[in-house]
């Protein structure tokens, strides 16, 4: 599973390069290009499940200088990952 998100920053006055390094030590995150003033950061982010993609995304919410993450986009692997099923009895009276 792929995901496309742009990271908005804060006001980071010069602290980009320490925002960026924060944002790099993230497991599964490529950081695309950007200016050296910019306030918006595209990324792709390539998670093994929906679980770890959504726990990534927290990751880089939570770094110092991010204001928000937008999803762009998610691809879906053609093989879905299985999900364990729970199944209820109904007592029928």
């Amino acid at each position: 599973m792929i995901a496309g998100i742009v990271a908005s920053l804060e006001e980071h006055d010069g602290q980009l390069p320490h925002i960026i390094a924060g944002i790099a030590k993230i497991p599964n995150v490529e950081i695309g290009d950007f200016t050296g003033d910019a306030h918006r950061i595209p990324m792709t982010i390539d998670s093994p499940c929906p679980n770890t993609l959504e726990e990534t995304t927290r990751l880089i919410q939570d770094c110092p200088g991010v204001a928000f993450v937008d999803i762009v986009f998610v691809h879906f692997e053609d093989k879905p990952e299985r999900v364990a099923t729970v199944t209820s009895e109904r007592n029928e009276l």
